[in-house]
């Protein structure tokens, strides 16, 4: 034990006489060599303290942008919303879609809106922009504060339509895909790819002129009594808001912008 302590000693006597002999008090090299390793090390330890708080920073002001652009792209959907009220449905029940089954993409969705907002059963539901309204499909139930749109692609939908061009009438029929069907359409019907298709406001469900879609494909049916089209409706996959309409409204029609 003896050993052990003497050695101990040694060894701290060793060292302060390192630091107290003359030519390292003189020359200062040591002290320095030691004051620069340690400014150094000091010197990471808070740059990299610093970097982490930039880098806090940067995902804060990150997280403010993204709020930032979603405020104001819904702002933008809003407006948008609000002037097609205005100028086409001005007693239109403005509404937001809550609900959307991903199993049932093309079937039906959810809006929060219902009874108690005045929405009733078979009201027509459209969306789009001033320029460029669109139909959606139709409330086939509603509850106090909810409701069940189901979409024009639904295998249950049936819409009389008119082809914009030639003025020919068919009735248009969801399959359950991203696209419907326009069947009975006259057989001598010169309807080629790329028109518009509206409704035809039969039946008193829906409004006429409201656009639906465009014709994709054309073919003879299969009786060949007929010429069928595949149309392509807008994208009701990314509907966000809604306009729920009155009967009033769908007995006037569309109104001219």
């Amino acid at each position: 034990m003896s050993l052990r302590v003497t050695g101990i000693v040694n060894g701290l006597k060793a060292s302060v006489w390192f630091l107290v002999s003359p030519s390292v008090v003189e020359t200062g090299d040591f002290f320095n060599t030691l004051d620069s390793a340690t400014g150094r090390f000091f010197g990471l330890v808070r740059a990299e303290g610093e970097n982490t708080l930039l880098r806090q920073q940067n995902a804060q002001l990150s997280k403010r942008d993204v709020e930032r652009d979603e405020l104001e792209e819904e702002n933008n959907r809003l407006r948008a919303l609000l002037n097609l009220r205005q100028q086409h449905f001005p007693t239109g029940i403005g509404a937001e879609v809550i609900g959307h089954d991903f199993r049932d993409w093309f079937h039906a969705i959810s809006i929060n809106k219902g009874i108690a907002n005045g929405v009733n059963l078979s009201g027509a539901v459209v969306s789009g922009t001033v320029e460029r309204p669109m139909l959606v499909g139709r409330i086939v139930e509603a509850k106090d504060d909810t409701a069940k749109v189901l979409l024009l692609t639904d295998s249950l939908s049936a819409i009389s339509v008119t082809i914009v061009r030639t003025g020919d009438m068919g009735l248009l029929e969801g399959q359950n895909k991203p696209w419907a069907k326009l069947n009975y359409l006259p057989h001598l019907s010169n309807v080629v790819v790329g028109d518009e298709v509206v409704t035809a406001g039969l039946g008193g469900l829906f409004p006429p002129g409201v656009p639906v879609g465009v014709v994709s494909s054309v073919k003879d049916s299969p009786d060949g009594f007929f010429k069928e089209a595949v149309v392509m409706p807008g994208n009701l996959g990314s509907l966000r808001d809604v306009l729920v309409l009155e009967r009033r409204e769908i007995h006037e029609g569309l109104p001219k912008p």
